[in-house]
């Protein structure tokens, strides 16, 4: 049976005056302090490399210090001067994204206006003039409205300034519960009027098969 030396640790030699500090081990634990300087647009699991820093010992040459970085889950804001909008926009790459609601009115009519507020700070302007219509399920790309482009993703042609992705935003109608009876009676009467005067036929609109009229 063989086993390693306890006591040199299979060096094949002991420290005879074990120093004080280190109990002969020539090495010391101790806490440092390092600063991190994260570029502007990183995206989770960027890694950054102090040389040099890992663990260190007389036997070999020391590693390096890995930092990998983590995407924080979105979380509400204690103080009201922290309140961000952007807290809650989704990422994928230089991309954000956000989901705006809209009532039915809105949708349909427009004259309506959102101010977002971005990470940052700045206001992003939302809107659409009376008359404008928003289907559902529509995604406006707002460009440069995105995340910082990552230096090290730039192409080589770029001129290194601060390029920045596009934020896509999704309309979402959220279409009322029920309506009163005369609210019904008003909009019917309205639609109505328009569908004679515009000729719609609602089965050609709806896809549907045309009826043979019988002989």
């Amino acid at each position: 049976m063989q086993t390693q030396c306890s006591k040199c640790g299979g060096k094949g030699k002991q420290v005879k005056h074990a120093c004080k500090t280190c109990g002969g081990a020539r090495v010391v634990r101790a806490e440092e302090t390092y600063t991190v300087h994260i570029e502007r647009g990183a995206s989770k699991g960027t890694r950054i490399n102090f040389e040099n820093e890992g663990e260190q010992s007389p036997d070999y040459e020391a590693g390096d210090l890995v930092v990998q970085l983590l995407e924080r889950e979105p979380q509400l804001w204690e103080d009201e001067a922290d309140r961000c909008d952007g807290n809650f926009f989704r990422r994928k790459g230089k991309d954000l994204f956000w989901r705006e609601v809209l009532s039915l009115r809105e949708a349909w009519m427009g004259d309506w206006s959102r101010n977002l507020t971005h990470m940052d700070g700045h206001i992003v302007r939302l809107g659409r003039k009376r008359g404008q219509v928003v289907q559902p399920g529509l995604v406006e790309v707002v460009k440069g409205e995105g995340m910082p482009i990552y230096h090290k993703e730039q192409d080589e042609s770029s001129s290194g300034g601060d390029d920045f992705g596009a934020l896509h935003v999704e309309y979402v109608v959220v279409l009322p519960d029920q309506m009163d009876k005369g609210m019904e009676k008003e909009f019917w009467e309205i639609w109505d009027k328009h569908r004679r005067k515009a000729k719609i036929d609602l089965e050609t609109e709806q896809g549907r098969p045309v009826r043979k009229q019988e002989l």
